[in-house]
């Protein structure tokens, strides 16, 4: 009767250790991120009156007698199950579909772990979690703008309105016609706008001439040479020729072939090869020099030359002038992508996630955050979708994987066990009682 007191209280403690691992769910139903917990129960020890004993001399043995002595919490685990994912619109906030925590830096060398994926950008352009401060942490994207993911994560940092990109022009293509019926001599004339390596936009005059026919390999071609120039804006101004070349049509009035043509022999230009080149002399003492000569290819294989009027023009170049970081987008692999004013649009950094040998054995830390310990093993920090890490989704958030149907169904087997361990006491009291009660 002494022992069974006893027993009932370790059945309250252990019910009452459930019952707060239950509140505890049911208060963060709704905390972003949020990993339910259960709680498992063990038997404590048992009292052995009698040990179990083998048949001998045709004695059938018996089995041990042995009296319970209550129950203890075997363990507290972390349940890792997929949270239901919210829209909020917002590009900063994030969620995991799949397995894998993002990773935060304290600036003094700890990280934290989290599913929470709340984030937002502070005054410095760092994408950072509000409630901690904390840094997220990704790869960056170094001078050839590809995402370096041998380094070692750093902080993501995303400077809306305070980074600018310029694009030289590369590649200018040119289409339209130019009049077959036209005689020798004949040109036509057509401004070209470029962006220098500044972003500083450049007008530059190109003339097409009608020449004789070229012969190439035993075939004769309708020609038309072109001459590009420049002037700048110096007092007189000042016209630099800086690119020149052949065209070669063929009967059908298609495009066949773009070069040079030099002593009546003509020279196909390698593919990609710049035809114009202007030298930074050519921009004048009075006009913004760019930061580097720059040279582009011109496009002629959209051009024709049929009987009809000249009608060719630039249709399409690659260059963009100066453009400013106005928001940014997070794709599924992680990559943040910076859309810019001039409507470029540029990778800034890639997301890492963090993946563990045993995500039961993470320790939490308050605040969504969890630790690693030697029980869930060293980090495998990575990429989204690699590794076995999950993907990445941009305006969305992960909410509590908390079921509250199981957690009360929970609750009213917990209240109903704390009871009976309750009655447990009480009938062993009474059992007390009625022993003292012999003596009167």
């Amino acid at each position: 009767m002494g022992t069974a007191i006893y027993t009932g209280v370790t059945g309250l403690q252990t019910h009452q250790r459930r019952m707060d691992v239950i509140a505890a769910n049911i208060a963060n139903v709704n905390t972003p991120g949020y990993r339910a917990a259960r709680a498992l129960f063990q038997d404590l020890f048992s009292q052995t009156l009698e040990g179990g004993r083998g048949p001998v001399n045709g004695f059938g043995g018996s089995n041990p007698v042995q009296i319970g002595l209550g129950v203890q919490l075997g363990s507290i685990d972390t349940i890792h199950q997929q949270g239901s994912l919210q829209t909020t619109g917002n590009n900063s906030d994030l969620a995991i579909q799949g397995s894998g925590f993002f990773v935060l830096s304290n600036g003094g060398g700890g990280l934290y772990y989290t599913r929470d994926g709340s984030f937002t950008l502070n005054a410095l352009g760092q994408l950072i979690d509000p409630a901690t401060g904390m840094r997220v942490q990704g790869y960056l994207v170094d001078e050839a703008g590809e995402v370096n993911v041998g380094a070692t994560p750093t902080d993501i940092e995303v400077p809306v309105g305070g980074t600018s990109i310029v694009r030289a022009t590369e590649q200018v293509v040119v289409r339209g016609n130019l009049d077959s019926r036209a005689a020798a001599g004949a040109t036509v004339q057509r401004r070209v706008n470029v962006f220098d390596s500044l972003g500083t936009p450049r007008e530059l005059m190109t003339t097409f001439e009608k020449i004789p026919q070229v012969n190439v390999g035993g075939t004769n071609y309708n020609a038309w040479s072109y001459a590009v120039e420049y002037t700048n804006t110096d007092s007189p101004p000042v016209t630099t020729q800086v690119g020149e070349g052949v065209i070669l049509f063929d009967d059908d009035g298609a495009f066949f072939d773009e070069g040079t043509l030099v002593g009546g022999v003509f020279t196909s230009r390698p593919p990609g090869a710049p035809q114009v080149s202007v030298p930074l002399a050519a921009f004048g003492s009075l006009d913004s020099y760019p930061e580097t000569p720059f040279e582009f290819e011109m496009d002629f294989s959209p051009v024709t030359e049929l009987a009809s009027d000249s009608d060719v023009s630039v249709t399409n170049q690659d260059g963009f002038s100066r453009g400013t970081l106005e928001s940014f987008n997070i794709a599924r692999d992680g990559t943040i992508n910076g859309v810019f004013s001039n409507g470029l649009t540029r990778v800034i950094g890639q997301i890492a996630l963090a993946s563990f040998a045993n995500v039961g054995g993470l320790e939490r830390d308050g605040s969504n955050l969890f630790r690693d310990t030697p029980a869930s093993g060293t980090p495998q920090i990575g990429l989204p979708n690699t590794g076995g890490r999950g993907q990445v989704s941009g305006g969305v958030l992960e909410g509590s994987n908390v079921d509250l149907g199981t957690e009360f169904s929970n609750l009213i087997v917990t209240q109903r066990g704390f009871q009976a361990n309750a009655r447990t006491i009480t009938t062993a009291d009474t059992l007390l009682q009625e022993t003292v009660n012999l003596v009167r």
